[in-house]
C-alpha cells in the first residue's frame, strides 16, 4: 500500500519538523500538506526532501466551504490518506475568563474540531474498508489534570477535540485504525509568539527538568504513534510533561 500522509497545519513548526523526520525514513511517500498561507515556506523545505512528493492544498479551516473543497480534491485524487496528522490551531494566548469571547472560541472550534470532524467523516470509511489507518491529533497537557489559569477557551477547545477523538476510537477500533493523541506541555515554537517571553521562561524553570518540551521530542512521539510498530496502541492521549502532569 502506498503511504499517503495528510498533515493538517503543515506550516507549523512541528509540521515542518515532522516532514524532515518523514524524509529520513528513506521510503517514497506522498504528503498532502494542508496549509493556510506561506506556501513558500513549504516549497523551500520540499526542495530538500528527496523522498517526499508534496501536494499543497490551501485551506482556511475556519471556513467550512474551504474544508469541503479540500476534501473533494483529496477524494478525487487519492480517495483517502493512509496517515493523518492534525496540528492546526491558532496562536496560543492567555485570556482571563472575564474576557472570554465566544466568537473567538467559535473560530477555534471550527479550526480544530469541526474541520477535523469533516475530514474524518470523509476519509474514515475508506480507511475502514482498507483495514488500515494511522491518525495522530495534537492536544495539550491542559487535558491532563487541572489546567492552568486563563485558558478557559483553549481548554474547552482541546477537550472538545479529545471528546471527538475518543468517540472515533470507540467506533473504529475494530477496523485496525489507530487514533491517538499527544499532549505536551509548553513547546517553544511560533505558536507561543503572542505571549510574554517571561512566561515561557517561567514555565521552563518551574518544570522538573528545568526546560520546556523540545520539538524533536514531540515529533518522536508522533513518529512512533504513526508507525506500524504501534499497531496495538489505540485511544492513547500521550502526556509529554516530564512527569509533572500524569
Amino acid at each position: 500500500m502506498n503511504k499517503i500522509y495528510m498533515i493538517i497545519g503543515a506550516t507549523s513548526d512541528i509540521g515542518m519538523a515532522y516532514l524532515n523526520q518523514l524524509n529520513q525514513q528513506n521510503e517514497k511517500i506522498t504528503v498532502i500538506a494542508i496549509y493556510t498561507g506561506n506556501k513558500e515556506k513549504l516549497e523551500n523545505l520540499a526542495s530538500s526532501l528527496e523522498n517526499i512528493t508534496m501536494d499543497y492544498v490551501a485551506c482556511d479551516l475556519s471556513k467550512p466551504e474551504d474544508v469541503q473543497k479540500a476534501i473533494g480534491y483529496i477524494k478525487e485524487k487519492y480517495e483517502a490518506p493512509t496517515h493523518v496528522l492534525h496540528l492546526a490551531a491558532r496562536k496560543f494566548e492567555y485570556v482571563k475568563f472575564t474576557k472570554f469571547d465566544w466568537e473567538n472560541i467559535g473560530i477555534d472550534l471550527e479550526i480544530q474540531v469541526h474541520s477535523f470532524a469533516e475530514f474524518m467523516r470523509a476519509f474514515l470509511p475508506t480507511m475502514a474498508k482498507r483495514k488500515y489507518g494511522k491518525i495522530v491529533v495534537m492536544l495539550s497537557s491542559v487535558t491532563k489534570g487541572v489546567p492552568p489559569k486563563y485558558l478557559a477557551g483553549y481548554t474547552l477547545t482541546k477537550y472538545a477535540l479529545m471528546g471527538l477523538v475518543n468517540s472515533l476510537v470507540s467506533e473504529y477500533k475494530e477496523k485496525e485504525i489507530n487514533i491517538n493523541c499527544v499532549s505536551p506541555t509548553m513547546v517553544e515554537t511560533n505558536f507561543l509568539s503572542n505571549i510574554d517571553e517571561r512566561i515561557v521562561e517561567m514555565t521552563s524553570q518551574n518544570s522538573s527538568l528545568k526546560r520546556n518540551v523540545k520539538i524533536e521530542e514531540v515529533v518522536g512521539a508522533i513518529q512512533y504513534l504513526m508507525s506500524d510498530e504501534a499497531a496495538y496502541v489505540n485511544g492513547l492521549n500521550l502526556p509529554l510533561t516530564g512527569g509533572d502532569i500524569l
